[in-house]
């Protein structure tokens, strides 16, 4: 992928993130998926990656009682918020790694937890222009999904955890989709109703079923009988992988 290209994806991904303005059903789902994850973690000694760490909210909350937190994300202006944040809030138990988190070297069995949320799983693909490459067999057998998926699975220890929060694939969803991005400025150019949708400026964000989940995380190595859905509400699920001991 380009520079370009990808310095216009970062930019528009920060300006989501960081801007006041979230459709209710996101948000509701946001919130819904913080008090799982802080009800059964919070106050745990754990080693816990954060694929995707954006602004490196959830190290505010995790980082402070475990053993460690490794935050990994690509938009370097993120990457440096983050920094900045956690130097602020004294977590000397905290990293960032800062870069593609498909490149990233890790350790096999090294974490406890590793956690993508906040839809960030959706962002994952191979990036250009030609909308045409993201067939629906793209979208059940995501190459680059599987490579960071794949990466992070051998990254857990045995009877460690992953959580991934996604955007079911329903129309409320695509609507919560195309609400947010067009009223913080993102136009869709994406066809209605595709799984997925993308922006003028390089933003992209899967749907998914429950198939498609299970058929990537086949991908993966990972086995369906150890994959739990959490409803959060009517556009989303909190994907709950156990690996076996």
């Amino acid at each position: 992928m380009s520079d370009k290209l990808r310095e216009s994806e970062n930019a528009t991904l920060q300006n989501m993130l960081l801007g006041d303005y979230v459709p209710d059903l996101i948000r509701e789902a946001r919130e819904r998926q913080d008090a799982i994850m802080i009800e059964r973690f919070q106050g745990k000694s754990l080693r816990i990656a954060d694929i995707g760490c954006g602004d490196g909210y959830h190290g505010s909350i995790f980082a402070p009682q475990c053993e460690l937190y490794h935050g990994f994300e690509i938009a370097p202006q993120l990457a440096q918020m983050t920094r900045d944040r956690w130097a602020l809030e004294h977590l000397g138990n905290t990293q960032v790694f800062e870069g593609d988190v498909a490149q990233a070297q890790l350790q096999d069995a090294f974490y406890d937890l590793a956690v993508c949320l906040y839809f960030t799983p959706g962002n994952f693909r191979d990036v250009g222009e030609d909308l045409e490459l993201y067939t629906d067999e793209y979208l059940d057998h995501n190459p680059v999904f599987t490579r960071i998926m794949s990466r992070f699975y051998q990254a857990v220890k045995p009877g460690g955890l992953m959580f991934l929060t996604v955007y079911r694939d329903v129309p409320e969803a695509e609507a919560a989709q195309y609400d947010f991005y067009t009223t913080t400025g993102h136009q869709p150019v994406s066809p209605p109703g595709a799984r997925y949708v993308a922006t003028a400026d390089m933003f992209w964000s899967a749907r998914w079923t429950r198939r498609s989940m299970l058929s990537n995380l086949a991908d993966c190595g990972i086995d369906p009988a150890t994959v739990t859905f959490h409803e959060l509400n009517p556009i989303a699920w909190l994907v709950e992988i156990a690996k076996p001991t």
